[in-house]
């Protein structure tokens, strides 16, 4: 295993095949490391921007739904314009858009959004299911400026993927989505989920994106959404050595590969955060407590009242919500039978239970 503490040479540079076309980037993350291991600050560098909370699939862990506000307006074009200017203050170098399935959104409005980020020196990345993509779609996108495309996939098997997603021919459109994005020649990522139970089928996955010659992001399962209270499919202390043998393989990633830290380490909070579609910043989709909204105060202030908190100042070198049993039980658990989400920190039973010690 490595050292918690070693710069990850090798890591940071599998991932140089994302930056070698936009030199700008290459300006701005050094400047991230300047200042994060230099001057010691604390840096912004990636933010997941949900632009829509809308989804036609019905994933078996899906977590996203519950911050889905029935009636809720989501960001205007403006409003993400807005948020993405102060993003870029605190040294952000990378946007992801997401959901929900972000592409339900007008296509107008997603090009517009990606525009406005000045994609020429920034990295812009998009996740979807594949369902509602074609290959002018994609056109579109990438003149905008989009980068990389991260499509979910949970099985090399399309009758198993279709029913852990519960959309019939849902696998047959990722595939063909990556069809497209190969053709031109964008970056391609597949997303899928790491749980308990189904290291053999992360291995084939590993196995079938090395030979279509894409990544593979593997995102860690946790005990929220609609798998909240399933302590079986929780990863345990002894899937992270399986997870590290996963991460061996060059064409594998994970949150915590590549940090300005220099660090392999959980960067939630820290060095990257998520933006709901209505404007909540949680450190994680997965941990859905709240830090502030930036349509009510300045991001920068978000920010700074997250890097305060302890239980994102301590250092784990993997997933927090996944392997951290005490985090889980101290930020989690006691929010599971919440329907309100996110909680906001300040509500949060621990946070309250602090303040009375």
């Amino acid at each position: 295993m490595m050292k918690k503490t070693s710069f990850q040479f090798k890591d940071i540079i599998r991932h140089m095949q994302f930056v070698k076309a936009k030199p700008l980037v290459f300006g701005r993350i050094a400047i991230g490391f300047f200042r994060k291991n230099v001057l010691r600050q604390q840096v912004l560098r990636s933010v997941d921007l949900a632009i829509t909370g809308d989804c036609h699939y019905q994933c078996v862990f899906c977590s996203a739904y519950r911050l889905y506000k029935k009636g809720g307006q989501f960001l205007t074009v403006e409003q993400i314009r807005n948020i993405w200017k102060q993003c870029v203050k605190l040294g952000v170098i990378h946007v992801n858009l997401t959901g929900g399935e972000p592409l339900l959104r007008d296509l107008d409005e997603i090009c517009q959004i990606i525009r406005n980020f000045g994609p020429s020196g920034f990295l812009v990345s998009l996740v979807s299911n594949g369902l509602n993509l074609t290959k002018e779609k994609l056109k579109r996108l990438k003149r905008a400026g989009l980068d990389t495309l991260q499509l979910s996939i949970e099985s090399v098997n399309p009758q198993k993927h279709d029913e852990l997603t519960g959309m019939s021919n849902g696998f047959g459109k990722v595939i063909e989505a990556m069809n497209y994005a190969k053709e031109l020649k964008l970056n391609i990522c597949l997303n899928a989920v790491f749980c308990h139970d189904n290291a053999d089928e992360i291995r084939r996955l590993i196995d079938f994106s090395r030979k279509e010659h894409v990544f593979l992001v593997l995102n860690t399962a946790s005990a929220e959404g609609k798998w909240q209270g399933s302590d079986a499919l929780r990863l345990q202390q002894k899937d992270l050595a399986i997870f590290n043998e996963f991460m061996l393989f060059p064409h594998v990633r994970h949150d915590s590969s590549v940090n300005f830290s220099g660090k392999r380490e959980c960067p939630a909070g820290k060095e990257r955060i998520h933006i709901t579609a209505y404007g909540d910043v949680l450190t994680c989709p997965l941990v859905q407590i709240s830090y502030g909204n930036v349509l009510e105060e300045p991001l920068k202030d978000i920010y700074k009242r997250m890097c305060a908190m302890e239980h994102i100042k301590s250092y784990s070198v993997m997933c927090k919500h996944a392997f951290d049993q005490e985090y889980y039980e101290r930020l989690l658990l006691p929010i599971n039978k919440e329907e309100k989400r996110p909680v906001f920190i300040f509500n949060h039973p621990s946070y309250r239970r602090s303040i009375h010690e």
